[in-house]
């Protein structure tokens, strides 16, 4: 009897293989988060610049996931040659998805905010929350390396937009680099 189960156990100890090891795709339930430098900022503190800060929220958006993960078509995406993604894209091209303001009960979507380090450097705590009223619908945490004047994009990718009510949804992320934190929000109506 042991002997006919071989086989068996043969074929699933396959299959557990073949999942944690097989190629990874996007699912439905997965979020994926991370930031990308876009560019260099020239900061003259003595031009009246507040150095002192160190760190600035950008803009913010939700919009569409991007088609796929990994190589074109998908966003973020930086032009002008640097990033094999996009390489069609002239310099100083940046492509995000289009912002939503309207999205259908239990949207799913990529969250985009931009943020300027000036002084700030180290790790930079991102947090994205997705609430309707008091209800918390959505959240995610991620964290990325930061260095002084930059202007970085983060993201949260098949993140919960909306939930099962028609109403206004409130999504907020916050940046901290040390002690200083950035606020970004933006309000999407659910139909």
């Amino acid at each position: 009897m042991a002997r006919n189960l071989v086989p068996l156990y043969c074929a699933v100890a396959a299959m557990v293989g073949f999942g944690i090891c097989g190629r990874q795709e996007l699912k439905a339930q997965d979020a994926v988060g991370g930031a990308v430098r876009v560019g260099q900022v020239d900061v003259l503190p003595n031009d009246g610049f507040d150095a002192g800060t160190g760190l600035y929220q950008g803009i913010m958006l939700a919009g569409a996931n991007p088609p796929k993960v990994g190589p074109p078509p998908t966003w973020p995406c930086l032009g002008g040659g640097g990033d094999s993604r996009c390489s069609n894209i002239q310099a100083p091209g940046f492509v995000i998805p289009v912002p939503a303001q309207v999205v259908p009960v239990n949207a799913l979507g990529e969250v985009v905010w931009t943020l300027t380090t000036t002084t700030a450097t180290g790790t930079a705590a991102a947090k994205l929350v997705v609430t309707q009223g008091a209800t918390t619908i959505y959240s995610y945490n991620f964290t990325f390396p930061v260095t002084a004047n930059g202007t970085w994009y983060a993201y949260v990718y098949n993140a919960t937009l909306s939930g099962a009510k028609k109403g206004s949804v409130t999504a907020t992320v916050t940046t901290t680099v040390g002690t200083a934190t950035i606020t970004g929000k933006t309000v999407l109506q659910v139909q």
